[in-house]
């Protein structure tokens, strides 16, 4: 889940984000975290090697140590387009992003802020944040596990039968479209819901026709991948 937290300057928003991310590890989530400046900073610096790397071209420039690893891009790139990055790459449970007003996620106000759209706490203490943090990864995790067709044979959609779950009221074994096979298929980076019959359906083909192919073995993994773009003939 990626949550937001802001608020004027000392208000207590990195105290707030230090005791959640404190409490949230010593529970074993995996956090990630941002820092938004409201003005123009960098990290880099004139005459650096990095700084020399970026006004010869290099656009990120990833400064390696023993260490660290920086990855620095010369260029405003949208939050939620860091969290998806963060998401693919390291798979953290939480993203907290500090001094976010704007984000289209869950935001939580600190002090004498107006609160902003999607709000959904107002200087919450370190307890009833990771309070709603857990609630909210619990949710995330329950409906990933779903198929994602909302036919209402559980007596309910797929997005309510998941917050019962995480409240602990219902389980995922109760979807009657539950698949005993893992069959996930993605379309533009989301993905498309599939039940019992269609997971069956398309474990079954996909594995047959792999069956003539040299190289394959029943019972691996199997990923394919289909692009829209058209390969360009080699001169």
């Amino acid at each position: 889940m990626i949550i937001g937290i802001y608020g004027f300057q000392d208000s207590g928003k990195t105290t707030l984000l230090e005791g959640t991310i404190r409490a949230l590890a010593k529970k074993g989530y995996k956090v990630a975290s941002m820092k938004h400046a409201p003005h123009d900073k960098s990290v880099d610096s004139e005459g650096k090697d990095t700084w020399r790397h970026w006004k010869a071209g290099s656009d990120p420039v990833i400064f390696l140590s023993n260490i660290e690893t920086s990855i620095i891009k010369h260029s405003n790139m949208p939050e939620e387009d860091v969290a998806d990055m963060l998401e693919r790459e390291f798979h953290p449970d939480v993203i907290i992003v500090e001094g976010s007003k704007e984000g289209k996620f869950a935001k939580v106000s600190v002090g004498g802020v107006e609160p902003r759209p999607g709000t959904v706490l107002k200087s919450p203490s370190v307890r009833e944040l990771v309070a709603y943090i857990e609630g909210e990864v619990a949710y995330e995790r329950a409906l990933r596990e779903l198929p994602g067709l909302d036919c209402g044979k559980c007596g309910l959609d797929c997005d309510r039968l998941a917050r019962a779950i995480a409240k602990g009221r219902r389980r995922v074994a109760d979807c009657k479209e539950l698949s005993d096979l893992q069959v996930d298929v993605i379309v533009g980076g989301k993905r498309i819901p599939t039940g019992r019959f269609v997971s069956h359906v398309v474990d079954g083909t996909v594995r047959g026709m792999l069956g003539t192919f040299k190289g394959y073995g029943p019972g691996k993994d199997v990923e394919i991948r289909l692009s829209n773009k058209k390969k360009k003939p080699k001169r």
